[in-house]
């Protein structure tokens, strides 16, 4: 079964087709992110691939099994949400509620990669010294998610290496999910890495693709599991931080989309 979309821009007009999700939802970059094979416009492409927009099969297939009760999705590409105090704002590649008979249900975060990392590690930001506030961000990042405190926020000194050396955006993208689903009082928030792919990294190179595929594919395989893993073994709700509630039940998904390249 498919699941029917609303989508909309950051400007609050409705995204029927491809050249309406440019002009209302393009990304940071425009044009240079907007190219076939680049998560960007292949995100737009699956939820418009049946000719109006809907979910992909794939990712309901796969969100299913969490919330079946779902008869429609309103989704915001592009959509921003304030972390905390500092800098800018977290921007997901896609905020959606799933909802049934009207009522929204569940948050959903989605997180699109083609072949490209979570820029980098929670650890790169150690060096980043007063009056930079990465090490503070981080750290209300990893109370939420974790309970606990990553890094020493005058020294840099890594606290917690494990946690440490997990993709930035999961965090921020998680984290950026938690904090829409309790704007809207739901009780649950699921972040998405859509991991677009071609269905052969090793032939892709004979297409003129000189990106290493295979490389970027098993870094990105290895970071979501060592963050799933973390989460879990924390027990997978939300604490409570200056910006997050407690008690909001996290769940994350790895769901893969094949592009041609």
């Amino acid at each position: 079964m498919s699941l029917p979309a609303r989508l909309f821009g950051p400007d609050g007009e409705e995204i029927v087709d491809l050249d309406s999700w440019f002009v209302h939802a393009p990304p940071e970059k425009g044009l240079a992110q907007w190219k076939d094979g680049f998560s960007a416009k292949e995100q737009a492409k699956s939820w418009l691939r049946s000719g109006r927009p809907q979910m992909p099969d794939e990712l309901w297939s796969a969100l299913s099994v969490l919330v079946p009760d779902a008869d429609e999705v309103y989704g915001r590409p592009e959509h921003t949400t304030r972390l905390d105090k500092f800098s800018r704002a977290r921007q997901h590649d896609l905020f959606a509620c799933l909802r049934r008979d009207g009522v929204m249900t569940t948050a959903i975060g989605i997180e699109a990669k083609a072949c490209q990392g979570f820029d980098g590690t929670v650890g790169d930001r150690a060096g980043a010294a007063a009056p930079s506030k990465k090490r503070a961000r981080c750290n209300l990042l990893a109370r939420a998610l974790f309970g606990r405190e990553v890094l020493d926020e005058d020294s840099g000194e890594v606290l917690d290496a494990d946690l440490s050396a997990h993709g930035y955006q999961l965090w921020t993208a998680t984290v950026g999910t938690v904090i829409e689903a309790q704007k809207r009082d739901l009780p649950r928030a699921v972040l998405v890495v859509n991991q677009f792919r071609p269905r052969d990294p090793d032939a892709a190179a004979g297409t003129g693709d000189k990106r290493d595929w295979a490389t970027a594919l098993n870094e990105n395989a290895d970071a979501f599991a060592a963050f799933s893993k973390s989460l879990e073994t924390s027990g997978a709700t939300s604490f409570e931080t200056e910006f997050v509630q407690a008690g909001t039940r996290l769940d994350v998904l790895k769901v893969e989309s094949y592009v041609d390249v």
